[in-house]
Formats: structure tokens, C-alpha cells, sequence
């Protein structure tokens, strides 16, 4: 198995985060062993829309959470987590619209780098959503502007 199985090692300590991870991961194991068995990825979609759902979500809070952190010492971490995000999404998209990202010539072969990337920004999620903890800045207010990479008018609602 590619994928990740949640163990208490991950919890950051943030309960809404935490929560999350371990849906995203026992979603990702869903897709994957289903993907082992799957003609093509539309034997796949359902789970990966629930997978999109709630990972939309959850980026969009963390997001909000981690700007809140000093720029001028996470600035450039907080970013490029971000843009770790937007890359994930954008895959994500691609699965949905039935299709496998450029640059891959198997669902296997995407999958592997799909959960890679999973895999570093839950590591990175580590450092930063700790530094969060540690600084106070672990509650959040209604966001006011949403991320890059959703579409213009759209919300998200948690999980």
C-alpha cells in the first residue's frame, strides 16, 4: 500500500485538522485499493469526489489558519505549502473531469506521485500547524478572502 495509514504520530493537535488528515487518509487507502481493482477511472470517481470535497475544504481552512502566522519568519513556507495545495487540487480536478493528469500514462503511475505528495504536505503540515499551536494563532474567524485556486463565487463548507 502507497498510501498512509493515520496513526496518532500525525495528530498536530489541532482537533478540525487532525480530523481531517485521517478522513483525507482513510479516503486515499478507499481509492487506492478500489483503483487496484478499477477498469478506468470512472470506476473510481465517487470516492474521489468525496476525496475533492473534503480536501477543498480543508485546504481552504488550513490555508486561513497558516497566513495568520508571522510572514517574516513563514512567509515563503506558508507559501510554497499553498502552492502545494493548488498542485494537489489541481490533480484532483483532472481525476474528476475523468481524466489523468499530463504526464502520467497509468492510473497506478498517478496515484504513486499523487499520494507522494500527499505524504510531504501532511509532513509539512507538521511544522507549520505546530508552529501555529505554538504561536496562538490555532482559532480562526470566518476567512474573508478565499484561496487562489477557488474558483471565483465559490464557498467551501466543512466536513
Amino acid at each position: 500500500m502507497r498510501t498512509l495509514a493515520w496513526s496518532e504520530h500525525f495528530a498536530l493537535g489541532h482537533e478540525r485538522i487532525d480530523r481531517e488528515h485521517r478522513r483525507l487518509l482513510e479516503l486515499a487507502a478507499r481509492i487506492e485499493t478500489e483503483a487496484e481493482k478499477a477498469a478506468s477511472i470512472d470506476d473510481i470517481l465517487p470516492l474521489c469526489r468525496d476525496f475533492f470535497r473534503l480536501l477543498v475544504a480543508h485546504c481552504f481552512y488550513e490555508e486561513q489558519l497558516l497566513r495568520k502566522l508571522p510572514r517574516d519568519r513563514f512567509g515563503d513556507h506558508v507559501d510554497e505549502h499553498c502552492r502545494g495545495h493548488a498542485r494537489l487540487i489541481r490533480q484532483a480536478q483532472a481525476v474528476m473531469a475523468g481524466q489523468l493528469p499530463t504526464g502520467y500514462d497509468s492510473l497506478p503511475a498517478f496515484l504513486g506521485a499523487y499520494f507522494e505528495l500527499m505524504h510531504d504536505l501532511l509532513v509539512d503540515d507538521t511544522e507549520l500547524v505546530g508552529s501555529l499551536i505554538r504561536e496562538g494563532y490555532h482559532r480562526l474567524g470566518t476567512p474573508e478572502t478565499p484561496p487562489a485556486w477557488l474558483p471565483p463565487g465559490r464557498g467551501v463548507s466543512p466536513v
